[in-house]
């Protein structure tokens, strides 16, 4: 998958590729490119990092979720290990997102995922450009307020 970026005038556009997946012009060795700007990859680790500090900021969310919960109970994550309760794959010219989060109970749930649907396709194609064509929001858990 590849989106071109068109930079300043007079400057040459840029392909951004997923991490390890940028094509090797013909004749040329795998990492070399014949852009003279040359390649940008963009991780899986990144796209996670992005998409996760976008479900944080969304009204509703308690946190994001390890996807494989430890001892059969769910825990928040610290920001720095969003990529835990963040999966993002690469299927064919598309990126498909799923993410795993605790929500707050009371609120309809359905309104929160479509709104961290949105939040993260937002700003994962703002901030890296990459196109994302599915958001799978996983809800791990309810917690009830301590003001209830």
């Amino acid at each position: 998958m590849s989106m071109m970026h068109s930079g300043p005038a007079g400057v040459n556009a840029t392909r951004v590729y997923p991490k390890g997946e940028a094509p090797a012009p013909d004749g040329a060795v795998e990492g070399e490119s014949t852009e003279p700007n040359g390649k940008i990859e963009v991780s899986s680790r990144a796209i996670a990092t992005v998409a996760g500090r976008a479900v944080a900021q969304c009204y509703g969310v308690v946190g994001i979720a390890a996807r494989h919960p430890r001892f059969a109970t769910v825990e928040t994550l610290p920001p720095e290990q969003y990529g835990r309760g963040v999966e993002v794959r690469f299927v064919e010219d598309h990126v498909i997102i799923d993410l795993f989060v605790v929500l707050e109970h009371g609120l309809r749930i359905s309104e929160i995922a479509h709104n961290i649907m949105s939040n993260v396709k937002f700003a994962v194609e703002r901030t890296l450009g990459l196109p994302v064509v599915r958001i799978n929001v996983n809800v791990q858990a309810l917690r009830v307020s301590r003001d209830s």
